[in-house]
């Protein structure tokens, strides 16, 4: 997550940005009318002032360059704009006719303040994109895992302390099962005090996460295949959640490959179970069936860039480089279209594939 900014709320800063500028552009507009037209002022209070004195040429000498160099007001930028715009062009159109007489109401006009029935209502206060997001996920609940964990990941890295607990509020929540890993983001959050609230949450989640398996153990029993797969898919994700101790994690890891493996057995062609066994194996080390199972799931049509990632640490592991550079090769398109994008394995495999490009790969793996 805190690699880049996720192209949600890229896209959201885009959509708030044209009325920021507009916004921004109408109060420097409305101040530079105001400029105007106080300089128009101060020279017409020198035609004024020529006039008592009967200097009648004096003051049509600083009368005329005045009204000329009204002509340059069009190329202000930003325009003048709002109530003293108005006024200005008033101004502007009198001032020849009035001299003096057109400044001095011109000013008159902008102290009292626009009639009620020429007042533009104010429109609405820019719109803070991460308030939306967490108003549309609380009243979404069946936002998806990742993009929840993107989503309110970017409320944790961008938001104010208070969008941060109410991100951390969503992520105990039992009904958002992404929540565990929201909370091991917010784990590793600069903020000392999201990190103090994140370890204040997260025994809740950790036991919301076995209370769960329990209850699809107790439904496992009877023997249907998608209760075993449920319970399978649940353990892997509290074992990789990040929050459970690691001895307990391996516990759920060493289940889950077992249940893995008996789905596998009974659906030879069951592609997920071959890739979450291979996954649940090269987390507890046994590198040579991780391999098999793994090599297993890409036969079977599993080419995503993370079960790729997962042979080709598992390879490395192995020390079989050979095999690595091949399998680099063979799904290259793949990866390379990976590499491109913002997700969490786009920066390693960007990386991986420059370096093993280069001639030092060939030297290093010798």
């Amino acid at each position: 997550m805190d690699d880049g900014q996720p192209a949600e709320r890229c896209g959201a800063d885009r959509r708030l940005m044209p009325r920021l500028v507009a916004r921004a552009a109408s109060s420097r507009g409305e101040e530079s009318a105001l400029l105007v037209l106080l300089g128009i002022a101060l020279a017409q209070s020198l035609v004024a002032t020529a006039l008592l004195l009967g200097w009648l040429a004096g003051a049509l000498l600083l009368h005329i360059p005045v009204c000329l160099a009204l002509l340059l007001v069009r190329r202000l930028d930003p325009p003048p704009a709002g109530w003293p715009g108005a006024v200005l062009r008033v101004t502007m159109a009198l001032l020849p006719a009035l001299g003096p007489l057109a400044a001095l109401g011109g000013l008159l006009a902008v102290a009292m303040g626009a009639p009620r029935g020429f007042r533009l209502p104010a429109g609405p206060p820019p719109e803070d994109p991460l308030e939306a997001r967490l108003a549309a996920i609380a009243a979404a609940p069946g936002v998806p895992d990742g993009l929840l964990v993107e989503a309110l990941g970017d409320v944790l890295h961008w938001g104010t302390a208070p969008q941060k607990a109410r991100a951390l509020d969503i992520a105990q929540d039992a009904l958002r099962p992404g929540g565990e890993a929201l909370l091991r983001v917010a784990l590793g959050d600069p903020d000392a005090a999201v990190r103090d609230r994140a370890e204040q949450v997260r025994p809740a989640v950790e036991r919301r996460l076995l209370a769960r398996a329990e209850t699809l153990r107790a439904a496992a029993r009877a023997g249907r295949l998608a209760d075993r797969r449920a319970l399978a898919r649940h353990l892997d994700r509290a074992a990789f959640s990040g929050l459970l101790d690691p001895a307990r994690a391996d516990a759920c890891r060493a289940e889950a490959a077992g249940l893995w493996q008996a789905l596998g057995e009974a659906l030879p062609e069951d592609a997920e179970a071959q890739a979450a066994l291979g996954r649940d194996l090269l987390a507890l080390g046994d590198l040579a069936a991780a391999r098999l199972a793994l090599e297993s799931a890409l036969a079977r049509g599993v080419a995503t860039p993370a079960v790729i990632g997962w042979l080709a640490e598992c390879l490395f592991r192995l020390r079989d480089y050979a095999a690595m550079d091949a399998l680099v090769t063979r799904w290259r398109p793949v990866l390379e279209e990976e590499a491109l994008g913002v997700g969490a394995l786009a920066a390693p495999w960007r990386l991986w594939l420059t370096e093993t490009a280069g001639p030092g790969w060939g030297e290093w793996r010798g």
